[in-house]
């Protein structure tokens, strides 16, 4: 008989077979589920993505690692500019980059020649496979720095002539008469100093390219006074000339335009840097005769008219430009919404299956939890509101970019998303509408009439010509004017009196003020017939009272064969009480926009940051395995403590071994 068989403990009378590796078993389930539960947090847990690229998309990417960095995605981005991404994905030190314009594919001619020489600005031949995934889109800014009198100015407005006249030397004073015509109001007299990007910038495409398309002769012309050569059909590389300062990133332009000693100061960078620091941006003329800022709505409005590689044609998923985008409709489009220097941003990954390996230092892993994180960029991280992308500058893409960038991400090697790119399910996406339509287009609010070009400045935006309107009820008709004295037979009649005037709206918000009271008779001479009295228009707003009661007879009937009596003059129209202040059925309008300000705050797709949820996974894994762990040592541990001691107190009541 074996040794185990021989000293094995008599099991104690009614005792059930194998109840001593029950907590064997379920010492060994818990563990299992252990396993099991760390698996599904730790497929890419300790991973580190490392980035570079678009400063203009930076403080999105920003957002949106600090979004997911409790999910284990953990990610270092550089937002050292579109060029120096792309090249950094070259020398294969990236996982990604981001980038505002796709890989060069010929001579960047906006560089200096010292900087060809250097190896900047020449053409680049991507040697890893790749994809585009769009991300986000936003505006061009105008950044500047005015004031007179010690105030800050914060309501400047020029049309596209004035910027590219600042930005190719032709204007080099804010008083300078050419801005008059869309900002009539005094400017100092200094100089203007345009603030450009050193480096090579996905900002200066974009704002470059506007220019080429717009005003093509005079970019031209410019580029060839200062590198002898046009810049193209756009450049990363602004060529510097007069009293331009170059300053190297977005962040860079943002911070020394908000310096007080830089007064005069205007650069271009995306709408997030100004919006975040509460700094005024230029409101640009667009083709429809609008002058608009770069808010979410207007963004989303213009690139209504872009055309998309793959969306707007045939353009197959396997292209490397699919995706891509053609803005020229975005210059010229007609919507009164639009603010014409809009575009898109991309981020730029690995392919599987292209005919270029992915980058040597990327794996499965970093796949993962890229891909990851780009399902929540596209569905979850393009929420709109209190906290969502436009609360710091930009617009989300519409569901045409979001299906093609979601299935790019499937492409990506080590690929471990769980969004259908086709049916968007489990793509908690909360900016589409049932027809797949962007609500924030749908809720797109016009302009102010007092954006209007030609409309006065600081107009009531409820009345832009300027007339006296109100929103209170006016004061009731004036009395008629009496009756003119009786004419000569041959005279003419008497002028009737003059009507009463309307009543005066209080200054708080209600109905339109009253209308002016009614003429007088006419003149009763035998002559010709009077005329009527003018009554004049109410004022402004407020509840009015009754108008008071006209006056008795009209003016002087006319002298014919013997002269009109003269007649009393008519009665004024009774003052209007005053209207109550406070909140009535009116609307906010905010200066700097000319839009309405909706009552409440954000809209109802806010979307706490700390609410994340990537790619179906619950937040918080690690606590979810903790706690799982808890309840399993709960039922596993008393069972297996008290059956080592029934073995115990068994083997010494046998003499068995101890």
């Amino acid at each position: 008989m074996p040794w185990a068989t021989a000293h094995r403990p008599a099991r104690a009378p009614g005792a059930r077979r194998g109840a001593g590796r029950t907590p064997a078993l379920l010492l060994s389930f818990a563990l299992t589920v252990l396993v099991l539960l760390l698996g599904q947090g730790t497929a890419f847990a300790g991973t580190t993505l490392n980035a570079d690229g678009s400063s203009w998309a930076g403080p999105a990417i920003e957002k949106w690692r600090t979004d997911v960095a409790n999910q284990g995605i953990n990610l270092n981005f550089n937002p050292n500019g579109s060029a120096a991404g792309r090249q950094q994905w070259e020398n294969g030190q990236d996982d990604f980059t981001a980038s505002d314009v796709p890989f060069r594919t010929a001579t960047d001619n906006g560089a200096s020649q010292d900087q060809h020489g250097a190896g900047v600005g020449n053409a680049e031949n991507p040697t890893y496979g790749y994809s585009y995934v769009p991300i986000t889109a936003g505006g061009t800014a105008f950044m500047y720095n005015l004031s007179i009198g010690g105030k800050q100015i914060t309501d400047l407005r020029l049309s596209p002539d004035n910027i590219v006249d600042i930005f190719t030397g032709k204007i080099t004073w804010w008083d300078d008469p050419k801005i008059k015509a869309s900002y009539p109001k005094t400017l100092p007299h200094i100089q203007v100093t345009p603030v450009i990007r050193s480096d090579g910038s996905g900002a200066t495409a974009q704002f470059s390219r506007w220019m080429e398309h717009t005003h093509q002769a005079q970019w031209d012309q410019y580029c060839q006074s200062v590198n002898q050569v046009g810049c193209g059909d756009y450049t990363e590389f602004f060529p510097p000339s007069g009293r331009m300062i170059a300053q190297n990133g977005s962040d860079q332009v943002a911070h020394y335009i908000e310096q007080p000693a830089d007064t005069g100061a205007i650069g271009y960078d995306e709408y997030a840097f100004a919006l975040t620091s509460g700094w005024p941006v230029v409101k640009v003329l667009n083709p429809a005769g609008y002058y608009t800022l770069p808010t979410a709505s207007n963004v989303a409005v213009a690139l209504t008219a872009a055309k998309i590689r793959g969306v707007d044609d045939n353009t197959p998923p396997t292209d490397p430009d699919f995706l891509q985008q053609d803005l020229d409709g975005v210059y010229s489009n007609p919507d009164k919404r639009s603010y014409p220097i809009s575009s898109y941003s991309y981020v730029i990954v690995p392919r599987a299956g292209a005919a270029q390996p992915p980058p040597p230092r990327f794996n499965d892993a970093k796949g993962a939890a890229l891909s990851q994180y780009l399902d929540y960029v596209l569905c979850g991280g393009q929420a709109t509101g209190k906290s969502g992308i436009d609360s710091i500058g930009y617009s989300p893409i519409p569901r045409g970019l979001v299906r093609g960038g979601l299935l790019q991400v499937t492409h990506i090697p080590g690929y471990n998303g769980n969004v259908d790119p086709n049916t968007l399910s489990n793509c908690p996406n909360p900016t589409f509408d049932s027809s797949g339509q962007l609500t924030i287009l749908t809720n797109a609010p016009m302009p102010s009439e007092c954006d209007h070009q030609g409309a006065p400045l600081g107009c009531d935006p409820g009345n832009p010509t300027g007339n006296p309107t109100g929103s209170g009820s006016g004061g009731s008709t004036g009395g008629a004017g009496g009756s003119g004295g009786g004419g000569g037979t041959a005279g003419a009649g008497g002028t009737g009196g003059s009507g009463g005037s309307g009543g005066a709206g209080g200054p708080g918000g209600g109905s339109t003020g009253g209308a002016g009271g009614s003429g007088g008779s006419a003149g009763r001479g035998t002559g010709a017939t009077g005329k009527p009295g003018a009554g004049t228009g109410g004022t402004r707003s407020g509840s009015g009272t009754t108008g008071g009661g006209g006056g008795s007879t009209g003016n002087a009937g006319g002298s014919g064969g013997g002269v009109g009596g003269a007649g009393g003059s008519g009665g004024s129209g009774g003052a209007g009480g005053a209207g109550s202040g406070g909140a009535g059925g009116g609307t906010t309008i905010d200066p700097q926009t000319g839009q309405v300000v909706p009552d409440g705050g954000g809209g109802a797709s806010d979307v706490a940051a700390s609410v994340v949820n990537v790619g179906g996974r619950p937040q918080n894994w690690a606590l979810t395995t903790i706690t799982a762990v808890e309840l399993l040592a709960v039922v596993a541990v008393p069972p297996f403590l008290g059956g080592w001691l029934r073995r115990r107190r068994s083997a010494g009541s046998t003499g068995g071994p101890r």
